[in-house]
């Protein structure tokens, strides 16, 4: 071989292992970053878990529902000071959340802020690439699952009362309604909504404590969410 067709080859090698090179930083560069993306994922549940328990357990006055409440503050706190690099934005909803300490018993405020965190946490997955994440649908099951927690902070406060207030009644019939269908699947789920429905939603004198409410949705909720991890794991 000449000198001229060594060097070409030479070149040529070169040129390729350039390219070999740069596919593999490529391939790390994108895993890493599916990675960090499933953990701003995970975080984001983490907050949202804490969110939604706070919430409902503002909306009893018992000294254990106020401890758990200061217990879950420390909690979310600790989750915002320790944000993943992917998901920068979820410091934006801090300030919310700052308000919201100070009034455990805001239910509304508590929706508005879970809603623009369920809002990044679709906006996180709409980021990740790959066939592996096309189809985890956390989000549309964030959502889903909200539907749940939202009854669970409803029942609380209508439990509170002699008798369930018909603006609470309403909307724990319409939130009952929309989840009967995944109640034909779940039958821990159906014998919950039937118990509130029962003691709570149709009697004239409230049945069920509070913190009973709390306890009958939570593992459910708590349940699902797991669920939700062990997609992103």
């Amino acid at each position: 071989m000449t000198p001229t067709l060594l060097a070409l080859a030479g070149t040529g090698a070169t040129l390729l292992v350039l390219i070999l090179l740069q596919q593999s930083i490529a391939h790390r560069q994108t895993r890493q970053r599916q990675q960090d993306l499933q953990q701003a994922l995970v975080h984001s549940l983490e907050l949202l878990q804490r969110l939604q328990k706070h919430r409902g357990l503002g909306g009893q006055n018992s000294n254990d529902a106020r401890n758990q409440c200061r217990n879950l503050a420390l909690e979310l706190d600790g989750l915002w000071r320790s944000l993943p690099g992917a998901a920068g934005e979820l410091a934006e909803l801090q300030p919310a959340w700052r308000a919201l300490q100070q009034q455990a018993g805001d239910f509304d405020g508590h929706c508005r802020l879970i809603e623009r965190l369920l809002i990044l946490i679709q906006l996180f997955e709409l980021r990740l690439s790959g066939p592996l994440h096309s189809d985890l649908g956390i989000a549309s099951s964030c959502r889903e699952l909200e539907e749940l927690a939202r009854l669970r902070g409803l029942a609380v406060r209508g439990a509170s009362a002699e008798r369930c207030p018909l603006p609470l009644q309403v909307q724990l019939r319409y939130l009952s309604l929309r989840l009967q269908s995944r109640a034909s699947r779940n039958t821990a789920l159906a014998r919950a909504l039937d118990s509130l429905r029962r003691q709570l939603i149709d009697p004239p004198r409230v049945a069920i404590a509070p913190a009973e409410c709390f306890s009958l949705l939570t593992p459910l909720i708590d349940e699902q969410l797991g669920q939700l991890r062990q997609r992103l794991a």
